[in-house]
């Protein structure tokens, strides 16, 4: 009795012993002795080189990397004192040697007791061999002119291309559980069948089946150097730039990924800042739209970071592309300088008053908010014409946000307002220009702009029936349009639905061309 109890025992401890010892990686590497060599893993590029763990050499170039969690499965390397790397594969068998010499990293390394790195090996050597050998070929056949020689030359290339085809096919008929052979379909191209002819029907074919041997839920892929070229090229290339294709194409990326909580991580923050920095007028729909997801389920942000986010995108969802524009109701400054210079007098009085007001020291400034707000109400008064935008009949809408103290805007107006009406009056287009000041706390800047904005109206004589000078102070129009600096342009259609915004006239300008062509 006794003696079984010990056999029980020593049973037990042997398996938690293998239990504690998830992954174990012995690696011999000759030429790197009593020297420190990085373990680590690719991550999503090329240059996702990420370390993961250190360990010395002995005087044999002997090193062990071991712990007690198994290994996400994936790609990884050894990194060495002379800056090289070489790669070999994780998969479920995590106890394995590898033997490598720093003559040639690539053509010795020797894998033991892991089928899946004596298949990754055997497939680099041969990689080396055949591209030598095509290179040769290649060569060979540029330099020759005989046509014979030529043809022969073309068919031995044509030969080791089947070569490729050949290997690649057996490894994925012996080994279809090997993680490697995963990667391996990975990186084949989809093959377009020959009987699809047509361009277009080809592309189709080819974005239709681009992920076939690509799974974007597969969290060991995220694990080698080739998972964000993948998505990316899809995202740019292949994928209709409106917002409703790519919206569906990011729903499907991330969607995929939410089996695995660091595949889902990596995914929406790499796509939620490749819209954050990028340049495409829709990028903004697409960064809004991972915003929300990143708000309800990014279970690694910070409440502080998500409610700051959740306030910076309410201002980019009033107005983005393809969305109908906010309404604005706006006052129209007169068509002609003999109009606007009557109404100078009176508003000059009123500008007296107004500072009048503000001098006043007997009294808080809140306790003058709202005489000044009246002031500003009766101001507008003065301006016997209010539009409505979503009333405004015209093919095509410009709005052209501007402040008489911006530089900028001083020096672009002038150029829209001659473009507009040489050549953009032709296509039934209207132009709203509208004053920025909004300023109903301070009255000496709201009235000395004012000034500024009438002298500049009447310097470059903007009068035209369809450019129509408006403002209005109480307009949430720096919220609903999301603006913190000017000029900012939007051009809308017919139906008021933002067609860009953003963009400088002469785009505005080339976008309203090319839909009238």
């Amino acid at each position: 009795m006794k003696k079984i109890f010990i056999l029980l025992f020593v049973s037990v401890l042997l398996s938690l012993q293998i239990y504690a010892q998830a992954y174990k990686i012995e690696v011999k590497i000759n030429g790197v002795n009593n020297q420190d060599i990085i373990f680590g893993h690719h991550k999503a590029t090329n240059n996702g080189l990420i370390p993961d763990d250190t360990v010395r050499t002995n005087n044999r170039g002997y090193a062990v990397f071991e712990g007690d969690e198994p290994l996400r499965e994936g790609m990884y390397f050894i990194f060495l004192p002379s800056k090289t790397y070489f790669d070999f594969i994780v998969g479920e068998d995590q106890k394995f040697v590898i033997e490598n010499d720093t003559v040639d990293l690539l053509k010795n390394m020797v894998a033991r007791g892991s089928v899946e790195n004596e298949v990754f090996a055997a497939y680099h050597q041969f990689l080396i061999d055949k591209n030598i050998e095509i290179t040769d070929l290649n060569t060979r056949y540029q330099a020759e002119t005989d046509v014979d020689k030529k043809a022969e030359l073309e068919a031995q290339i044509n030969d080791i291309s089947k070569q490729f085809e050949d290997y690649y096919t057996s490894i994925v008929s012996d080994y279809p559980n090997l993680f490697f052979t995963t990667f391996l379909k990975a990186t084949k191209e989809v093959k377009i069948p020959p009987t699809i002819t047509d361009r277009g029907a080809q592309f189709n074919y080819y974005r239709n089946h681009y992920f076939d041997n690509f799974d974007v839920g597969d969290p060991r892929l995220l694990y080698t150097p080739i998972y964000e070229n993948k998505i990316e090229t899809y995202l740019d290339r292949l994928v209709a730039p409106d917002p409703d294709s790519m919206i569906a194409a990011l729903d499907f990326i991330i969607d995929a990924s939410r089996s695995d909580s660091i595949l889902f991580q990596h995914n929406l923050v790499f796509l939620f800042n490749k819209y954050a920095r990028s340049q495409l007028m829709i990028a903004e729909n697409m960064y809004v739209h991972l915003a929300d997801i990143y708000i309800q389920d990014a279970y690694w942000g910070t409440d502080s970071f998500k409610v700051e986010l959740f306030n910076k995108i309410q201002r980019k969802k009033n107005c983005l592309i393809g969305n109908t524009a906010k309404n604005l109701h706006m006052f129209v400054v007169p068509k002609d300088s003999i109009s606007i210079d009557a109404l100078l007098p009176p508003l000059q009085d009123m500008k007296e008053k107004g500072l009048e007001i503000e001098r006043d020291q007997t009294r808080t400034f809140e306790d003058k908010v709202p005489e000044l707000s009246q002031l500003i109400a009766e101001y507008t008064a003065y301006f016997n014409q209010d539009v409505n935008l979503l009333d405004v009949e015209a093919k095509y809408t410009i709005i052209w946000f501007m402040s008489p103290d911006c530089s900028h805007c001083i020096h672009e107006t002038p150029l829209l307002y001659k473009k507009f009406v040489d050549e953009l009056k032709a296509f039934d287009v209207v132009v709203w220009c509208v004053f920025l000041e909004a300023n109903t706390d301070n009255w000496a800047k709201f009235s000395n702009a004012f000034t500024k904005w009438y002298e500049f109206i009447n310097t470059h004589d903007m009068y035209d029936d369809k450019w129509f000078n408006v403002f209005n102070p109480f307009e949430k129009h720096r919220f609903n349009y999301d603006i913190s600096s000017s000029p900012v342009l939007f051009l809308l259609d017919a139906d008021k639905k933002i067609l860009a915004k953003k963009i400088g006239y002469e785009q505005a300008a080339d976008i309203i061309k090319n839909l009238e062509q």
